[in-house]
């Protein structure tokens, strides 16, 4: 009973750190960024290092075979660039680093999934995480996102797989018992 009780306390106190923030983004760029994380969809590594054609994500930042969660989410904003001041954030490959600006530099809203959202989630005492952006909502926390450096979802990896995939995901639960979710990054539409 003692245990089950903790675990409750545990959850419920995951639940009510869950932030959601909003930075400003172009209109544009919110709508082909979208497009072009679909186009994205079933690319694989070719030998299951982080290489291949994923190779793309990371030539943003001028690295080779390192885990690309955030570099593809970067990767769709660059490539639909009109001006580069048009970035809605500063692009970094630290999956969690987005979070850290949106607190920072974002409007807090409420903890809710949207489409376009960027799911941050966090190793325990870590720096490091992984990230997905919601591609569309569903009942009680379930959205869909679009995910990259994961596996299809019937094998391997949360996030280490072997490319970009859809994924099925809650936003109030954690990935494992070691990543837990940071919070949300929406886009305020300007």
């Amino acid at each position: 009973m003692k245990k089950l009780i903790l675990i409750l306390i545990c959850f419920t106190w995951n639940i009510q750190a869950q932030e959601r923030y909003e930075i400003p983004c172009k209109s544009y760029l919110f709508e082909l960024r979208m497009d072009s994380l679909k186009t994205q969809i079933g690319i694989k590594e070719a030998t299951g290092k982080n290489d291949g054609e994923v190779l793309k994500y990371q030539t943003v930042f001028g690295i080779r075979k390192q885990p690309y969660c955030k570099m593809l989410q970067d990767w769709a904003f660059f490539v639909n660039l009109r001006l580069h001041n048009d970035a809605p954030y500063h692009f970094n490959p630290l999956a969690i680093s987005i979070y850290g600006f949106a607190q920072k530099k974002g409007l807090k809203t409420i903890y809710g999934g949207f489409v376009g959202d960027l799911i941050v989630w966090r190793n325990k005492g870590q720096v490091t995480g992984h990230i997905e952006c919601i591609d569309s909502v569903m009942k009680r926390g379930w959205v869909m996102t679009i995910a990259g450096n994961t596996s299809n979802g019937k094998s391997g990896s949360q996030r280490e797989g072997n490319g970009v995939y859809r994924r099925q995901r809650n936003i109030k639960h954690p990935l494992s018992r070691i990543l837990q979710i940071r919070g949300l990054v929406g886009f305020k539409i300007n």
